[in-house]
């Protein structure tokens, strides 16, 4: 009829068959032999790497990050704050100038009056 479920299992996921245990075996050796070659890589990049840079505690990093993003947010107010400071003093220029000029047409209104009226 054809396999058990055990042995669908076994091949599915790679489950060990007795007559497999002798090839597994000798892939477990050379598993551990690359695993070895590859620590002995990476204890040697992490010799590199620590004249480079230094292992910071996940707290500190977070912190770190933190006043990050509280800073990069105090320059966006500061560069709104910049902004509004701007458009308020034109505005106010102005209208300095505006109230400069009504005063103008005051004193000639007035000029006219008195010239009118004598």
């Amino acid at each position: 009829m054809g396999k058990s479920y055990e042995e669908r299992m076994a091949e599915k996921y790679n489950f060990l068959n007795k007559d497999d245990e002798k090839k597994n075996s000798s892939q477990i050796e050379e598993n551990n032999n690359s695993a070895n070659e590859y620590k002995n890589n990476l204890d040697q990049e992490n010799d590199n790497a620590n004249e480079e840079s230094l292992l910071v505690p996940l707290d500190a990093w977070n912190t770190v990050l933190n006043q990050l993003g509280n800073l990069h947010e105090a320059s966006q107010q500061m560069a709104e704050a910049r902004e509004r400071a701007a458009k308020a003093e034109s505005e106010a220029e102005f209208l300095r100038e505006k109230l400069k000029n009504t005063r103008q047409q005051l004193e000639e209104v007035n000029k006219k009056k008195k010239f009118f009226f004598f």
